[in-house]
């Protein structure tokens, strides 16, 4: 009854700031592009709820929150105590990244909730996983992470068959979207770190190295390779090219298990005596990632308001401009005017839109002729 309670505030509450705090963004104007699913998911979303926040929100809710399902019962293969179970979904559903990923629109919760089904189906349906694992082919280029996690995971099981056939999945999927490794050695690997850092908080990612190295001493399984190849594997790549994190940090999520396996088996192995600096180290750990999530939901008023404006502005500029009487636009990033459509404002050529995303500046123009000018970090509704 409590993991009711639980999920019913959790996803209440995030469908409300959705709806009332974010605005239809760039950065998801533009994710709509790269995930051909996407599409087809928000346009059945609209035709049943209209063109508006509550549409948009919805279906990255609903996916969370079957991803939550799925990582509970997965969790009970896990963990014998029911409280070790609840404590493990509070974790992952306090995680950062999982919460980012449910409000805004992009890939990410999606390819979270395909591992998990992937996962529970191997663990309990072994046949539906395998035709999961063809059906991930043709869905997008990220899986390619899986399926190379997957290879070493056979290796180590001394599955043959397993193994080529999921050297086959990852040849076709390669092929089929082209996927290549090129770039120059650069300085990409200290963004994807601090990108990591964002996914977790500071200072349970730095738990998060520690119980990598803990894990390789516990019994691997699937859950194991999946997220720790996943990890190194976005590592590695950050060295040469710049990378995409949502292609990999969904498959790097599920070790949240492992992280409270290895917490626990650690803190009850130990005398009554000598639990101390565990208990210390629980608050401590999830003290700072509450603090961590409060500031994620008060990101105006936090250093990273510049990384993610277009997801507070867009909303309240829209309606400024319509107040002006500025209506068929167009704009020198076709983004932020289909962010901008989204809201009612026409295409058009009447009025064009120059976004300067260092500045926060918004210069509106008609005939050529600069006719306003617009700090839209004065506009974030939060």
């Amino acid at each position: 009854m409590r993991i009711f309670f639980l999920l019913f505030f959790y996803y209440s509450f995030l469908l409300w700031y959705g709806i009332e705090f974010l605005s239809f963004s760039i950065v998801e104007v533009k994710s709509i592009q790269y995930f051909w699913p996407l599409k087809y998911i928000l346009h059945f979303s609209f035709s049943l709820f209209g063109h508006n926040d509550f549409a948009l929100r919805f279906p990255q809710i609903v996916i969370s929150f079957l991803s939550s399902v799925l990582f509970l019962k997965i969790s009970e293969d896990y963990f014998e105590k029911r409280s070790d179970i609840f404590f493990n979904l509070v974790i992952f559903l306090l995680i950062p990244g999982f919460i980012i990923s449910s409000l805004i629109v992009n890939k990410s919760i999606y390819l979270i909730f395909c591992t998990l089904l992937f996962i529970y189906f191997y663990k309990h349906y072994r046949f539906f996983s395998y035709l999961l694992l063809i059906l991930y082919v043709f869905l997008d280029y990220s899986f390619i992470s899986l399926y190379f996690a997957l290879v070493f995971f056979a290796i180590y099981k001394k599955d043959t068959k397993f193994l080529f056939f999921v050297l086959l999945l990852l040849a076709v999927n390669a092929n089929f979207f082209d996927y290549r490794i090129t770039g120059k050695p650069r300085g990409y690997f200290l963004d994807v770190l601090g990108t990591y850092i964002l996914i977790f908080s500071p200072f349970v990612f730095i738990y998060f190295l520690y119980t990598l190295y803990k894990g390789f001493f516990f019994r691997k399984d699937i859950i194991f390779f999946i997220s720790v190849f996943s990890f190194f594997l976005s590592i590695l790549l950050s060295f040469r090219q710049r990378i995409k994190i949502d292609d990999f940090a969904p498959y790097v999520l599920p070790y949240v298990i492992f992280m409270v396996k290895i917490f626990l088996s650690s803190y009850r192995v130990r005398l009554p005596v000598f639990r101390k600096w565990y208990r210390i180290l629980f608050v401590f750990l999830f003290t700072t990632l509450v603090i961590f999530d409060i500031a994620l939901f008060l990101n105006r008023y936090t250093p990273a308001r510049g990384l993610s404006g277009s997801f507070y502005f867009i909303k309240p500029l829209s309606k400024e401009l319509k107040q002006k009487r500025i209506d068929n636009v167009k704009c020198n990033n076709e983004y932020f005017c289909g962010a901008l459509y989204f809201y009612g404002l026409k295409k058009g050529n009447k009025y064009y839109l120059f976004y300067e995303k260092k500045k926060n500046l918004v210069s509106i123009f008609h005939n050529k002729k600069k006719i306003y000018e617009i700090d839209v970090s004065k506009l974030n509704i939060l």
